[in-house]
C-alpha cells in the first residue's frame, strides 16, 4: 500500500514540476496567477485517457482530495490569533469584506437555483460553490467540492475546479477593464503614470527577498523540526476524530458530521492548550502552514488531472451566465458602494476586493498594484487586516456551509441576506458620516 502511494506521488510531483516549468516559460500563465498545481494537473489531464490517451492517470489520484484537505484545514486554523485593536481600526474594510462574501452567498445560490431549473443535470447546491471558488480559489473549491461528494452530492468537485479556474481569468480581464476606467476618471491619485516597473521574468525570488520556510524549535538530536510540526498537525486531527467519535456513540446522528471538521476543532483545542501551558513556543506557524501548502498542491494537481471533461462541456453555458451575474454583483459592491464608504483612496481597496471576490486574493493585489504600485495608500493594510480577521471564519465555513446546503439551501440564502443587509447598514451609518 505504501509503495503504491509513494509511486503515485512520484508521478504527481513530476507533473507539479512540469507546472512550475511551464508557468516560468509561458508568461500569460504567470500573469493570470494560475498555480503550478493547476497547470501540471491540466497537462496530466490532456495526456490522460480523456484526451490524448498517452498516459494512465493513477487510480488513487481521484481519492487524494479528502485526506489532503483534512490536513489543509487543520493547518489553517492552527495558531490563529486575531488582533482586536486592528479590527476596530479597519472595521469599514471588514464590513466591506462581509458585504462582498455574504452577498455572493445569497446571489450565487439564488442564481444557481434558477439556472438549475433549466440545466437539470447540475447539482441543486452548485450555487453555494460561489463563495468557495471565487473567494477561496482552488483550495477552497477542492475542499468544499470534496465534502459535497462525501455528503452524496456528485459533480461538485468538477464544478468547483471549473469555477475557480475561470474565475482567475475573468478576475483579471474584468478587473483590468475597471483599472482603465478608474485611471481615466481620476480614481487613482496614487498612480504615477510616468513610472513603469520592470516585470518579473520568472518566479525566482531574489536572495534579499527570500523568506524562511520555517524554523527549528527543538534540538535536531531529539526530533527533526519539521517532523515535530507534523506531530502537532496530526495530533490535532486525531483529537478531533476522538471527540467526534465519542459524540457519535452518544448521538448517533453525529456520525454524519464530515471528517473535515475533525482537524479544525482539534487544532483549536491543541493550540489553546499549548498557549495555556507555555508549549506554544515549540510550534512554528510558518512551518505548519507550509505543511498545509504541500497538501494543497497535491490536492489541486490530482483533482485537476481527474476532472470530468464531459461535465465541463455540458454545463459551460450556465457556468458562464452565473459568472456574469457575480461580476455584476461585485461591480456594484466594489465600484458603487465602496466608493460611497471610503475616502479618496477607495479605488485600490475596491480593486482588491473585486479581484479577491472574482478570482483570488493574488488577483486582487495585482489589480491594486496597477493603480498603487508603490503602496502609498492604506488600502494594503486595511485589506490585510480584513482578510486576516475573516479567513479563519471562511476556512470554517468550508466545512459548515455544505452540511447546511444538503439539508436546506434557503437557510444559507437567509444568512447571506441578513449579514449583507447588516454590513451595508453599518457602513452606511458609520462610514458615510465620516
Amino acid at each position: 500500500m505504501f509503495m503504491t502511494a509513494v509511486n503515485e506521488l512520484v508521478v504527481l510531483f513530476l507533473f507539479l514540476l512540469i507546472g512550475v516549468v511551464l508557468r516560468n516559460v509561458i508568461k500569460p500563465l504567470r500573469s493570470l496567477f494560475l498555480p503550478s498545481g493547476l497547470i501540471g494537473g491540466a497537462v496530466a489531464l490532456v495526456l490522460g485517457p480523456q484526451v490524448l490517451g498517452i498516459i494512465n492517470i493513477p487510480e488513487n489520484w481521484s481519492g487524494m482530495a479528502s485526506p489532503m484537505i483534512n490536513i489543509v484545514l487543520t493547518t489553517t486554523l492552527f495558531g490563529i490569533a486575531i488582533s482586536k485593536t486592528k479590527m476596530k481600526s479597519y472595521a469599514g474594510a471588514i464590513g466591506a469584506n462581509l458585504t462582498s462574501y455574504f452577498s455572493q452567498l445569497m446571489i450565487g445560490i439564488t442564481a444557481g437555483i434558477g439556472l438549475q431549473k433549466i440545466w437539470t443535470g447540475l447539482p441543486k447546491q452548485w450555487g453555494v460553490m460561489t463563495v468557495f471558488t471565487y473567494w477561496g480559489g482552488h483550495g477552497a473549491a477542492t475542499s468544499s467540492g470534496t465534502l459535497f461528494e462525501e455528503l452524496g452530492v456528485e459533480g461538485m468537485l468538477n464544478v468547483g475546479l471549473i469555477l475557480a479556474t475561470l474565475g482567475l481569468v475573468v478576475a483579471m480581464v474584468a478587473g483590468m477593464v475597471w483599472v482603465n476606467i478608474g485611471v481615466r476618471r481620476g480614481w487613482a491619485p496614487a498612480l504615477d503614470l510616468g513610472s513603469r516597473k520592470e516585470q518579473k521574468r520568472n518566479d525566482y525570488i531574489p536572495v534579499e527577498e527570500q523568506k524562511s520556510l520555517g524554523h527549528a524549535r527543538i534540538a535536531s538530536d531529539s526530533i527533526n523540526g519539521l517532523a515535530l510540526q507534523m506531530c502537532f498537525v496530526f495530533l490535532s486531527m486525531w483529537i478531533g476524530a476522538q471527540i467526534f467519535g465519542g459524540i457519535a456513540k452518544v448521538i448517533p446522528g453525529a456520525k454524519n458530521i464530515p471528517s473535515l471538521l475533525y482537524g479544525i476543532v482539534g487544532a483549536i483545542i491543541v493550540w489553546t492548550v499549548m498557549q495555556k501551558t507555555g508549549l506554544d513556543k515549540y510550534a512554528d506557524k510558518t512551518a505548519v502552514d507550509n505543511i498545509g501548502g504541500v497538501a494543497l498542491e497535491i490536492c489541486i494537481c490530482s483533482a485537476t488531472a481527474t476532472l470530468d471533461l464531459n461535465f465541463f462541456a455540458s454545463y459551460l453555458a450556465p457556468i458562464l451566465i452565473h459568472m456574469a451575474v457575480i461580476i455584476a454583483l461585485m461591480s456594484v459592491v466594489c465600484m458603487i458602494l465602496m466608493r460611497r464608504w471610503f475616502g479618496k483612496d477607495w479605488f485600490p481597496l475596491a480593486l482588491m476586493f473585486f479581484g479577491a471576490g472574482c478570482g483570488s486574493t493574488p488577483s486582487g493585489l495585482a489589480l491594486a498594484r496597477c493603480v498603487d504600485p508603490d503602496m502609498k495608500t492604506e488600502s494594503w493594510e486595511a485589506f490585510g487586516v480584513a482578510q486576516g480577521c475573516f479567513v479563519p471564519f471562511t476556512s470554517t465555513f468550508v466545512a459548515i456551509w455544505p452540511v447546511i446546503a444538503v439539508r436546506n439551501l434557503w437557510i444559507l440564502v437567509a444568512i447571506g441576506a441578513a449579514v449583507t443587509v447588516a454590513s451595508i447598514v453599518f457602513n452606511e451609518m458609520m462610514l458615510r458620516k465620516k
